[in-house]
C-alpha cells in the first residue's frame, strides 16, 4: 500500500535484539510491512529508565514527544500496539490525535493479561479500557480469546493478527522418530516461565529409562543457574545462553519436544512457541494465555498447575506410543497455514485498505 503507516509502540531500536515478545513480533510486522512496498514510519513507545520519578517523567516526556510525531508525520494509518493498563488514558489521547489529523486508527491488542487486568484493576479502569477500545476505528487481537470481548464493548469485530514467524523458507522434518529424544526449553531463563518444572521433568524421564538430552536457551542470571545445575544435575541439561534467532531456529529443529511449562500471568502468544511448532518440534504446554488456540492437536496442553510428573507422564506417553512424527508434521503444517508472515501480513494490509475506503 501506498499510503504511510505510524506504527506505534514497543520497537526495537535499529540493529538492536528484541526483548520480548511485543518487540519481536512489531519487528517482524514492520519488516514485513515494508518488504511488501509499504511506507512505514517507527514511532517508539517510552521505555523510560531509573526511579519512578524519573520513569513518570520519561514516560510524560515521551508520550508528548508521540502526540507531535503524529501531527507531524505524514501519513494515513495509525497502528498502535499498545500496553494498556496504567497507560489506559494516554493511549486514548494518542489515538484521538490520530484522528484529529485524519488517520485511521487501529489499537492492537498483544499478550494475554487483557482479561485479567479488566477484572482487578476496579470500575475506573474497566470504563476507560472500554473508551479505549471505542477509540479506535479497528481492534486487533493477537489471540482469538479476546474476540467476544471486543465484539461485545465496541459492537465490530476484532482483527485476528497472532504472532507470526516467516514459514517460508522452513524445511520439513525428516519423518523418523530417533533413539534420543530431545527436550528444549527457549526465553528467559526464570522460575515463572517453567525453565524447574523443565529440568524436573527431563530428570524424570531419565530416571524412567528413556534415554533423552534437554537444552536450554536463553538468559540466565548466574545464581538462578548455578542453582539449578546443582540441584538438578541428574537432568542431563545443556545451558546454551542467549542465542540469535537463527541459532533459535537451528536448536528447535534439532529438538522434539517444546517444554512450555509457562506460568506467567502475561502469556500471550508466544514468539518461542511459534517458532518451535515452525520448525516441528512438538509443544508441551500449560494451559495459559493463548497456547490451546495456537497449539490445537498438534501437542500437549495441561493445566497451569500440573506438576513435572504430569509432564514427563504426557511425554512419554507421546513418545513411546510413537505420535511423535504425526505431531511434528501438523505442528509444522499449522504453523505455514495459521502463523506464517506471508498471510498473517497480506491479511494485515487488506485490513488497512478495507479502512482507508470506509467512511470517516
Amino acid at each position: 500500500m501506498s499510503a504511510g503507516i505510524l506504527f506505534c509502540g514497543p520497537i526495537p531500536a535499529p540493529e538492536a535484539p528484541a526483548v520480548g515478545g511485543y518487540e519481536a513480533c512489531n519487528r517482524r510486522t514492520i519488516a514485513a510491512l515494508r518488504q511488501a512496498g509499504a511506507l512505514v514510519h517507527e514511532l517508539h513507545y517510552p521505555q523510560p529508565r531509573g526511579g519512578k520519578l524519573a520513569k513518570l517523567r520519561g514516560y510524560g516526556a515521551g508520550f508528548l514527544a508521540l502526540r507531535r510525531q503524529i501531527a507531524a508525520t505524514p501519513g494515513a494509518i495509525f497502528h498502535l500496539t499498545g500496553l494498556y493498563k496504567h497507560f489506559a488514558l494516554a493511549e486514548i489521547l494518542l489515538l484521538r490525535q490520530a484522528r484529529r489529523h485524519g488517520l485511521r486508527t487501529v489499537y492492537d491488542i498483544r499478550a494475554g493479561a487483557m482479561h485479567k487486568h479488566y477484572a482487578r484493576l476496579g470500575p475506573l479502569y474497566r470504563w476507560l479500557f472500554r473508551r479505549l477500545l471505542r477509540s479506535a476505528d479497528q481492534v486487533m487481537v493477537e489471540g482469538t480469546d479476546y474476540e467476544a470481548f471486543v465484539q461485545q464493548v465496541t459492537g465490530k469485530p476484532a482483527f485476528y493478527l497472532p504472532n507470526h514467524i516467516n514459514a517460508a523458507g522452513i524445511p520439513p522434518r525428516a519423518p523418523e522418530q530417533p533413539a534420543v529424544l530431545r527436550l528444549i526449553y527457549v526465553g528467559r531463563v526464570n522460575l515463572e516461565k517453567g525453565v524447574e518444572t523443565a529440568l524436573q521433568t527431563a530428570a524424570a524421564l531419565r530416571s524412567r529409562g528413556l534415554a533423552c538430552e534437554l537444552a536450554i536457551a536463553g538468559p540466565a542470571e548466574p545464581a538462578l543457574q548455578q542453582r539449578l545445575q546443582a540441584d538438578y544435575g541428574a537432568s542431563g541439561a545443556q545451558w546454551l545462553g542467549a542465542l540469535t534467532a537463527a541459532q533459535v531456529l537451528e536448536q528447535l529443529g534439532q529438538s522434539h519436544i517444546f517444554l512450555f511449562a509457562t506460568r506467567h500471568a502475561g502469556e500471550g502468544h508466544s514468539n518461542a512457541l511459534t517458532e518451535a511448532m515452525a520448525m516441528g518440534c512438538v509443544p508441551v504446554a500449560t494451559d495459559n494465555g493463548f497456547n490451546r488456540s495456537v497449539i490445537g492437536d498438534t501437542g500437549r496442553i495441561l493445566p497451569l498447575s500440573a506438576p513435572a510428573a504430569d509432564y514427563a507422564d504426557a511425554i512419554e506417553a507421546l513418545w513411546r506410543g510413537g505420535a511423535w512424527p504425526a505431531l511434528s508434521a501438523a505442528a509444522q503444517a499449522r504453523t505455514k497455514l495459521l502463523f506464517s508472515t506471508e498471510q498473517a501480513v497480506a491479511r494485515l494490509q487488506d485490513r488497512y485498505q478495507h479502512l482507508l475506503k470506509a467512511p470517516l
